[in-house]
């Protein structure tokens, strides 16, 4: 691979990390709004984006060092290190979304069970913190 290749590689590198920021971002903003469909959509096109990088990884990669002396490639693929580190910050703020998104979903389900749930009854302490008492219990007391 001579230097021109290499750039060319580099700029289709960049340029594709740059369509996965997008798609991360666009991501984000679905993550935000709750929209299943096109989060689904998003998934997919993020996965085909994923493939291609490391497509051109696994091209650029093996003689990286060998351009170590070349000013110019040098610091592109200083940007495109750069760029990475920018899509793992976006993809940490997304995998958090999702966890926050995750947690309310089960809270919203525990809620549900416990209002449906006919062995247990929620009942208050004197200091106001929740209790579940269970019928069986109830009846044993009685």
């Amino acid at each position: 691979m001579n230097n021109q290749h290499a750039d060319e590689v580099l700029n289709e590198l960049q340029n594709c990390i740059t369509i996965f920021l997008d798609q991360l971002s666009a991501e984000k903003e679905l993550l935000l709004t709750g929209d299943a469909n096109d989060l689904n959509k998003i998934t997919l096109q993020k996965q085909e984006t994923i493939m291609q990088l490391s497509e051109l990884e696994t091209r650029f990669s093996p003689v990286l060092d060998k351009f170590a002396s070349d000013q110019p490639l040098t610091e592109k693929w200083q940007k495109t290190i750069e760029l990475l580190k920018t899509c793992q910050q976006k993809n940490a703020e997304n995998s958090s979304l999702v966890n926050h998104r995750l947690k309310q979903a089960n809270n919203s389900l525990h809620q549900l069970h416990s209002l449906f749930d006919t062995n247990h009854t929620i009942v208050y302490s004197e200091d106001g913190s929740k209790k579940i008492s269970s019928e069986a219990n109830r009846s044993v007391q009685a």
